[in-house]
């Protein structure tokens, strides 16, 4: 890896909501989505590749099924597993050189695809799969070398990436937060290979004085599905919606650290996660050297749009049994194609794509009757929920953390060194005065989803790189 200019200084990584005027893929210029495509068919190359490194590595383990009793056996052994590996390593960076992406996004994709493979061997995760279908989501990357570009150029005549300048008012505390987010809207391009996309975006965060951009990224997310809206007339399909970002990863000057630095106190977190009296959860307990001790409590409101989600989640479910009942009852006319009538005697095992699939292929038959009548309720009502379900596990997610980015600095300004501790995570007991049941134990190990201790972590290590505080990790437990 080539080594960096400014290796001291701290990297960080700026993000933006980013809106297109493509609210979603199948309206996206045919360029970009050739560029997709191009991406995605690397993709699947190099995972062909590994496919073949791997049946070779067990043709070769077949040959030796015991080189630790032989020494030479295993030096053999070893030798034509690392010719297999070279090999690989030596055919996916040909794969990745032919491919007729821009530079930046086919050594992302190979970047993606080692780290993949990587954490299979480590067993972290499976093996990479093949990516078929309608994307759900995109990446384009430009990388700058030369030990990147200054900021203040993606204000001027950058063409890969260009941002509007805006006015300095933005950032006035005299303003109100309203004013001070309308003057922070602002223009930009993100170009893709040969054609250029235009966005809005709120530059909320001004980027740092006499930073180098290394790398801008454009990144596109599926967050919701397509869906149905019923009307007098009938009803039509919705699109599903996209959410696009900017990421912008910049170099960022050392700041100067006093040379007499305050002593700060120690403490110690202990990540015991507990549910009292059925609305505050608490996701730790916080002990220091002056023998101060403190409960974290998730805000309520967190914990309310969590159950009111699950709430519309198991509403959706309920209406779908309702209508695969309601569809029982009715009679399959014999004019219907097989594939209908197939759907039709297999509703017992049917879920959610299954009939979304089956008033498919009624609207594009033209039937009408019961049975679509019956289905277009249920796909409005179900888009209904479903959204609004997705809706608030955005909202509350951000909620989450951001308060979790907030506790954690808060707590690396006040202490010098922080030893975290963790209980079993996977248990999460009720402080109660009778005991729980089997089922009541399962539907609160499901808190642990919502607490995410995983990323709390992350937040206390980000924070404490910014306060230069220590973290200590003792007998925790990986999330």
């Amino acid at each position: 890896m080539r080594q960096r200019k400014r290796a001291q200084w701290p990297l960080s990584v700026y993000q933006y909501w980013v809106r297109l005027p493509y609210p979603s893929w199948a309206q996206l210029p045919a360029a970009v989505q050739q560029e997709t495509e191009s991406m995605r068919t690397l993709w699947n190359q190099l995972v062909e590749t590994f496919e073949r490194r791997q049946t070779a590595s067990r043709v070769v383990l077949a040959q030796f099924p015991s080189p630790r009793d032989d020494p030479s056996t295993a030096q053999q052994a070893r030798l034509l597993l690392r010719g297999i590996r070279q090999s690989f390593l030596a055919e996916a960076r040909g794969l990745t050189a032919q491919c007729p992406t821009t530079w930046a996004n086919r050594e992302f994709i190979l970047n993606q695809f080692l780290v993949a493979t990587d954490r299979f061997f480590k067993r972290q995760g499976g093996p990479p799969q093949r990516k078929n279908g309608v994307p759900r989501e995109v990446h384009f990357h430009h990388r700058f070398t030369s030990g990147g570009l200054p900021v203040e150029r993606i204000f001027g005549s950058s063409q890969r990436l260009h941002l509007d300048p805006i006015s300095a008012d933005a950032l006035d505390p005299a303003f109100s937060q309203r004013q001070r987010k309308r003057l922070a809207r602002t223009s930009g391009s993100f170009q893709v290979k040969d054609f250029t996309l235009s966005f809005v975006t709120i530059l909320h965060r001004p980027l740092p004085p006499g930073a180098y951009l290394k790398t801008a990224a454009l990144i596109g997310k599926q967050v919701m599905f397509g869906g149905y809206h019923q009307h007098r007339e009938g009803g039509h399909s919705l699109p599903a919606r996209w959410q696009w970002a900017l990421h912008l990863t910049l170099e960022i000057p050392p700041q100067e650290i006093p040379a007499q630095r305050q002593e700060r106190p120690v403490a110690a977190l202990d990540l015991s996660f507990h549910l009292w009296h059925e609305r505050q959860l608490r996701i730790g307990v916080l002990t220091d050297s002056t023998g101060r001790e403190e409960a974290l409590f998730l805000p309520e409101k967190i914990l309310a749009a969590w159950r009111h989600k699950r709430a519309l989640q198991s509403a959706a479910d309920h209406l779908l049994e309702e209508t695969k009942q309601q569809l029982r009852h009715l009679q399959c006319p014999a004019r219907y194609s097989p594939a209908i009538r197939r759907l039709f005697s297999h509703l017992g095992k049917t879920r959610a794509p299954g009939l979304w699939r089956l008033l498919q292929l009624l609207e594009e038959t033209g039937a009408g009757g019961d049975a679509v009548d019956t289905l277009r309720h249920w796909a409005d009502r179900s888009t209904k929920l479903l959204r609004e379900a997705r809706g608030l596990e955005r909202s509350y997610r951000g909620h989450r953390d951001w308060f979790y980015h907030n506790v954690a600095l808060q707590l690396c300004h006040r202490y010098q060194q922080l030893v975290v501790t963790a209980t079993d995570l996977q248990t999460i007991t009720v402080k109660r005065q009778k005991p729980e049941t089997t089922t009541r134990a399962q539907e609160i190990a499901t808190y642990r989803q919502l607490t995410s201790p995983a990323r709390f972590l992350q937040c206390l290590r980000q924070a404490a790189s910014k306060t230069d505080t220590e973290i200590t990790r003792d007998n925790l437990v990986q999330p």
